[in-house]
């Protein structure tokens, strides 16, 4: 039995499409059909409906079969790891644009000093993609600035921050947050943790997004501080991301907002005892 196939046929079923599961393991359409054929002519009986990429019985029990077998496979292999002593290897994070900026970079030296037999690969994504890269294998652990769903992720808290409304340099400090409304602002995606988290905060003032007058919609938070620093608008950040800037006084603090946001280490259940990520959650532990 290949694990491989098994994973993709899987895989199929959780995006009920070839083409995107080809995108995200960066192989041929044909090639996806290719495994799943093969995996059925070892079972001996077909296990998708082609035309709507539903399951058959089989398919089903398969797929039952498939989960259990493969997080079994997982645990095994970070046992195997773990008995190793020196941690090896390839690790795989993603982080959304704050804490893939403002955390992880300080994090990642911390690990290293102490594991520099292991390498890193980081990517940044928007925070509602990582959840989906960890549970289709792309990512080992992710960084976000928003909780991923599901049972099968587990997270923890690695830093605790705030959102503050920024302006130009030379803005006035507005007391009665409605006032906004009437100003330039600068947006982010709405698949970003950080415009998640302001969307929440500013509905508890009762005000909607939808009231602001949006002159841009960016993808990273450096890019709103530009354009803030630029005199072109107002928004809503995370305090870690514009420390810098407001010490060299390219922006000003026009209102800190009473709102807690978390930055999350996420990674599947299945990976719980993996070496390198049990090293980094007691390393996130530490951090101030």
């Amino acid at each position: 039995m290949n694990l491989k196939r098994i994973k993709t046929f899987m895989m199929v079923l959780d995006h009920k499409s070839f083409s995107v599961v080809a995108n995200l393991l960066k192989i041929s359409q044909p090639a996806v059909s290719k495994q799943i054929k093969t995996l059925e002519a070892e079972l001996g009986i077909n296990l998708l409906h082609r035309e709507t990429v539903e399951p058959t019985e089989a398919g089903k029990v398969v797929y039952q079969k498939g989960k259990k077998f493969l997080y079994d496979w997982d645990v095994l292999v970070e046992e195997c790891r773990r008995l190793q002593g020196q941690l090896t290897g390839v690790i795989r994070i993603g982080a959304s644009s704050v804490p893939g900026t403002y955390i992880v970079p300080h994090l990642l030296r911390k690990f290293l000093n102490v594991h520099p037999g292991v390498d890193i690969q980081l990517s940044i994504h928007e925070s509602g993609d990582i959840p989906v890269l960890l549970k289709d294998g792309s990512l080992d652990v992710g960084f976000v600035g928003s909780e991923p769903a599901g049972s099968d992720i587990i997270s923890h808290v690695v830093k605790k921050d705030h959102f503050i409304l920024i302006g130009p340099k030379d803005s006035e400090e507005i007391s009665d947050l409605s006032l906004i409304k009437g100003l330039p602002f600068i947006f982010r995606s709405e698949r970003s943790g950080t415009w998640q988290g302001v969307e929440k905060t500013l509905n508890s003032f009762g005000i909607s997004t939808q009231d602001l007058r949006c002159i841009a919609k960016v993808k990273t938070t450096e890019a709103v501080i530009s354009m803030v620093e630029a005199d072109l608008g107002y928004s809503v950040v995370s305090s870690i991301a514009a420390t810098q800037a407001m010490q060299q006084n390219r922006i000003k603090v026009i209102k800190t907002l009473p709102y807690e946001r978390k930055f999350f280490l996420s990674y599947l259940h299945s990976k719980k005892i993996h070496p390198a990520i049990v090293s980094l959650v007691a390393l996130s532990n530490l951090e101030d």
